[in-house]
């Protein structure tokens, strides 16, 4: 049968696209929606005709009417889903007849990925130079120290009956140790470290259960998991002390306030980290309800020695982020008051079932 435009269903046509199209009727009402912007948005189709379409993209545009016959294309803009999760889009609004009535068509395109594989690149870059910077700096410091503790422990043989020297002395070991095992952090875990299978949930869990007595009544964890993650290859001692810094720092975020910590897992698929795309990759996202990270210092948090907090070290976050460039992976961070959140991506890797 020749198929010509009498025959042919146009709403299962544009059900088929991968890009969100959005019918707008005369009264500014959602007259239809295909699956993709309903995937997108996170809403019924059915639900959603007849509705005012401000109420899915509330603040985008005054009123449709005010651009005449021109397209109008809005970049950078947010939506807010059902989740609480964001997703950045451009929409590009256009005069559209259906059916002899008037309207406008709206098409969304999904932005998010181009703007995580840009950040993860700025964010790779940043985690290498650090990394050289601080292990560059690290082992400069430890032979000094090594060499300063070996002194104060010939001293202290030498000095056994001058209980005011031993003191001074034990001051001097005490805080080389200190420096020693702060140094060791900058340098990050080990190496050499076998690598078996557990599943991500028995880390989450075994940190919650480490930090549930500094949790204060006040902040409540809600957790939401995918079940259905796989196990993956890891290090567990030095996966437990990447997610220990992560979600400490979320509680201390919200040190003073009333909320929640949500811990969420999901698989994405196809994911592109760095130059790489793998097949399958878990994400972890630690979310708060914190005052955020301040704008001065957020695109330099994974920089060793650099905190937002009066007495924080600035090690917790380069020294996570060393542990998941280990396995492969990526942390990525967005932040803005009342809301900031960590993405972890830890990628399977290839060949495992």
């Amino acid at each position: 049968m020749k198929l010509t435009s009498k025959n042919i269903a146009w709403d299962e046509l544009l059900d088929g696209l991968a890009t969100a199209v959005i019918w707008v009727d005369h009264e500014q009402r959602i007259g239809y929606m295909n699956i993709a912007a309903a995937e997108l948005l996170q809403v019924s189709t059915r639900r959603i005709i007849g509705v005012a379409w401000k109420v899915l993209l509330p603040g985008l545009v005054d009123d449709l009417t005010s651009f005449g016959e021109q397209r109008l294309t809005i970049h950078e803009y947010q939506i807010q889903l059902p989740d609480l999760q964001r997703v950045r889009v451009s929409c590009t609004f256009s005069c559209y007849e259906v059916n002899g009535r008037a309207g406008w068509l709206v098409e969304i395109f999904n932005t998010e990925r181009h703007h995580r594989i840009v950040e993860e690149d700025e964010r790779w870059h940043q985690y290498e130079a650090g990394n050289l910077l601080v292990k560059t700096l690290a082992h400069e410091v430890k032979n000094p120290l090594a060499g300063i503790y070996g002194a104060a422990q010939l001293l202290q043989k030498r000095f056994q009956q001058d209980q005011k020297a031993i003191s001074f002395l034990d001051v001097i070991s005490k805080e080389v140790q200190r420096l020693k095992n702060l140094v060791d952090s900058m340098l990050g875990p080990r190496q050499t470290a076998e690598k078996e299978l557990h599943n991500i949930h028995e880390v989450i869990r075994h940190v919650l259960r480490v930090t549930k007595p500094e949790f204060p009544e006040t902040i409540q964890v809600m957790l939401d998991y995918d079940p259905s993650i796989p196990e993956i290859r890891m290090d567990f001692e030095a996966m437990i002390q990447a997610f220990l810094n992560l979600i400490k720092n979320a509680m201390q975020a919200m040190e003073g306030l009333t909320g929640l910590i949500t811990i969420r897992t999901r698989v994405e698929r196809k994911f592109t980290l760095g130059t790489q795309t793998f097949p399958l990759v878990a994400v972890v996202s630690i979310h708060d309800e914190g005052s955020g990270i301040p704008k001065e210092v957020f695109d330099s948090i994974f920089y060793p020695m650099v905190s937002s907090k009066k007495e924080g070290t600035g090690l917790g976050l380069p020294v996570s982020q060393n542990i998941i460039r280990q396995h492969g992976g990526l942390i990525v961070a967005e932040s803005e008051p009342g809301h900031t959140v960590f993405h972890v991506y830890i990628p399977f890797e290839r060949g495992e079932k």
